[in-house]
């Protein structure tokens, strides 16, 4: 309706994404390199590999795994990975099996090598992935919780409103037949997948070898396979889905509930609002994305820190924005204490956006 008051509120996911998505490969093995790197590239996913600290560069021995042997990435090729927009968290030392692996060090396991492997990439580990099962999980809990912003789980996905971030649900994607011993649902299956399942979730999962002739089906996963399951969560989002590093999305989430709005002001011509709450420790991308639903078009937008610390009183510029139906979209750094003005020019002409509520 003309002249109603407009909305302002943050979008569960950014730009109103039907649901936010995240692949993961355990083990960090050389032939994610080679094809998986591919797939992820011709539909614009970013990936994440989860490493065996212990073992950058080397053949695989771990306590009883069925993998040994396969190359695990070396520290400059995760480098690599990390420079096309991938996400690097930590799977353990030695790929761990409690209690009875010899010589077992939980704080070495997860403390230990955690600062390790950010010594080797010059770059924050902030995610923790249970190797092996569930049984290793709650045996290193409060070790995890006090070095990292996540943890991911064994099954369990997708992750919904409220879930635990120290339990992030999985799902696992193989060519084969996945195990009937897990909570990995089949409307997960890339032949199953829709969107009525998937709505405002998050979904997490993960494969292992990425090969042509794959091993243990039941866990790695042909590139055709992958090519195939990445085309169907397009087709199901028409191309909307939020296809994020799990870093980028458990940022969004923390954030998303720690920060909120109070609306001071709103008309159709001009939107101030502030936000409020306070960063959670750990935060990296401070963004969030702030719907207005209502107001005439705008493109631009800079955000006023009151009181602010330096001269002039701009802390941030200006945040991407974009529009769909009478919603328009902005992705803000979300400071607390941050006053954001948005001032729309009538008859059509683009917004002018400004600083503050003047």
């Amino acid at each position: 309706m003309a002249g109603a008051t407009p909305e302002v509120s943050i979008c569960t996911w950014p730009f109103d994404a039907p649901f936010a998505y995240s692949m993961t490969y355990d083990e960090g093995t050389v032939d994610c390199l080679a094809n998986a790197l591919p797939v992820h590239e011709q539909f614009g996913f970013p990936g994440h590999v989860d490493v065996v600290a212990g073992q950058l560069g080397r053949r695989r021995q771990g306590w009883g795994s069925s993998l040994n042997d396969y190359v695990h990435m070396s520290a400059e090729e995760l480098r690599f990975l990390l420079g096309k927009g991938w996400g690097v968290g930590n799977h353990s030392w030695s790929h761990y099996i409690y209690p009875t692996q010899a010589g077992l060090d939980l704080w070495r396991e997860v403390v230990w090598s955690k600062y390790t492997l950010e010594d080797q990439l010059q770059h924050p580990v902030r995610i923790f992935t249970i190797p092996n099962d569930k049984h290793n999980y709650e045996p290193v809990l409060e070790l995890v919780k006090q070095h990292y912003i996540g943890c991911a789980y064994i099954d369990g996905a997708p992750n919904r409103e409220g879930f635990d971030l120290y339990k992030i649900g999985n799902f696992m994607v193989a060519s084969g037949e996945i195990s009937p011993h897990y909570d990995w649902k089949r409307e997960l299956l890339t032949d199953n997948l829709s969107l009525e399942f998937l709505r405002d979730s998050w979904l997490y999962e993960t494969s292992h070898l990425v090969m042509w002739n794959v091993p243990q089906a039941h866990k790695c996963v042909t590139p055709e396979d992958l090519t195939r399951r990445f085309a169907r969560l397009q087709d199901i989002s028409d191309g909307r889905l939020w296809a994020a590093r799990p870093d980028d999305v458990l940022d969004y989430v923390r954030l998303r509930r720690s920060v909120g709005l109070n609306v001071i002001h709103a008309t159709p011509e001009k939107v101030t609002f502030e936000f409020t709450g306070a960063w959670p420790i750990g935060t990296m991308d401070a963004r969030l994305c702030v719907r207005v639903t209502g107001l005439r078009p705008a493109t631009d937008v800079s955000v006023e820190y009151l009181p602010s610390p330096l001269p002039g009183g701009t802390l941030f510029g200006p945040g991407d924005s974009t529009r769909a139906g009478n919603n328009t979209y902005f992705m803000l750094a979300a400071v607390p204490g941050a006053r954001v003005t948005i001032r729309a020019h009538g008859g059509g002409e683009a917004a002018e956006v400004t600083d503050g509520d003047g």
